[in-house]
């Protein structure tokens, strides 16, 4: 085979139909399975996944949980970009994730969520971004790739299963849904060969499929009192969330986690290491 033949085959960006590409960087999923079905044996880096489903709280965030794990032991943010409930800090202190690692940025106008997650990606400080936009169209999804692209961040994009049947630039789309008490993980686009038949994973084990105690939701509905008022601006600031009653549940949540359970190593929360949490 000449050389430069040998070279083009060995490029990450191209992949033989008959086999998965091969990727540079990637973080393993946290199950076996579906880090055998993904490119590069686990959630890629540098690059936009869609996770699409019709239902919320069926296990799309303790799916990600085992990854996400990895950039937070390692001092970086993980970002959340406009989440459809409250985080609850417990359950990320539960997959030994720092919840001072967790970032919310809570916007009302479309743009500023794009903006918002447009930023997090270019600006690579970010270990992982996670966006639940309410509206999507190509050139946004566009700009989201490049500028994941651009990055070493994992980038996770949720929407409904009504964008399936339409052409997407995310190199990366997995359709989820409940299978009695397990996930069906359906890969429908991925960098090589078609996936037959999705996979049924039990979110609540472990990659060794061991049994651990299942962890509340990651993210929880409010209750009427500590819904956002439809009159209140978009924010950007250090504390999540800015004032009001679901200041006090983040921040006692974070004072039960603490409680629970500390990731060993300095608390960022007492320094100046850029938006830390705010704590009563």
């Amino acid at each position: 085979m000449k050389p430069a033949l040998a070279e083009l085959l060995h490029n990450p960006l191209l992949w033989r139909g008959d086999r998965l590409a091969r990727a540079d960087d990637a973080v393993a999923s946290g199950f076996a399975s579906l880090d055998r079905e993904l490119p590069g044996g686990g959630w890629p880096k540098a690059a936009l996944t869609e996770l699409l489903a019709d239902e919320e709280g069926i296990g799309e965030l303790r799916l990600l949980l085992p990854a996400l794990k990895r950039p937070a032991q390692s001092g970086k943010w993980i970002v959340l970009v406009a989440p459809p409930y409250i985080p609850y800090a417990p359950a990320f202190a539960g997959s030994s994730i720092d919840p001072a690692r967790v970032i919310v940025i809570e916007a009302q106008e479309e743009k500023q969520r794009w903006w918002a997650a447009e930023q997090v990606l270019r600006s690579n400080s970010a270990g992982a971004l996670l966006f639940w936009p309410k509206t999507l169209s190509d050139q946004r999804v566009r700009r989201l790739q490049l500028a994941a692209q651009e990055g070493e961040a994992l980038a996770f994009l949720f929407t409904s299963t009504a964008r399936a049947a339409q052409p997407s630039p995310s190199p990366l789309r997995i359709q989820l849904s409940l299978s009695g008490n397990r996930l069906s993980v359906d890969i429908f686009k991925r960098r090589g060969s078609m996936l037959s038949t999705p996979l049924l994973l039990d979110v609540a084990a472990s990659a060794a499929d061991q049994p651990i105690e299942r962890a509340p939701s990651a993210l929880r509905l409010p209750a009427k009192s500590e819904r956002l008022s439809a009159k209140r601006m978009a924010s950007f600031h250090r504390h999540y969330p800015v004032g009001g009653p679901q200041a006090r549940i983040w921040n006692r949540a974070l004072a039960r986690a603490d409680e629970v359970q500390r990731v060993p190593g300095p608390d960022p929360r007492e320094k100046d290491a850029g938006f830390p949490l705010a704590r009563e």
